[in-house]
């Protein structure tokens, strides 16, 4: 039996690729979009920059100071006289009484030192500040 149509074999011989380059690039922005709030959380806190930071500890729980002076726990912007109650919860989740306080580095002392009074009153044990390590401090004077 004959074909009754001549396939052209140069028709098959490339594979449409258009529909996978569409998905990828979905993707692509997709993750661009979300990666900065997995990475930092969703505060802009410029840590102060040192020579002599340590290693990041994620034990304790987590406290935010923005350039604003505003206070935030678990994603929650909290006054400074709501914040023992939200403390003493994060203490009970993590099963201690350290305190990591990333405080941006444009915060005024005196707010810094009310936010650590604050920190202490309430129960915590150990404070940790955190910073940004650099390689030299010199060259950033």
């Amino acid at each position: 039996m004959a074909r009754r149509y001549k396939l052209d074999e140069k028709d098959f011989s490339e594979i449409n690729i258009t529909p996978f380059t569409d998905v990828v690039l979905v993707l692509l922005i997709i993750f661009m979009i979300t990666s900065p709030f997995l990475i930092s959380g969703s505060f802009k806190v410029k840590l102060p920059e040192s020579v002599t930071a340590e290693k990041e500890i994620t034990q304790g729980a987590e406290v935010y100071m923005t350039s604003a002076s505003e206070v935030y726990v678990n994603n929650t912007k909290v006054s400074l006289n709501e914040l023992p109650v939200y403390i003493k919860i994060e203490f009970g989740k993590k099963n201690n009484k350290d305190v990591i306080v990333k405080a941006d580095k444009e915060v005024k002392h005196g707010d810094f030192i009310k936010l650590l009074d604050v920190l202490k009153t309430s129960g915590a044990q150990k404070l940790l500040i955190s910073t940004k390590k650099v390689d030299n401090v010199n060259n950033k004077l």
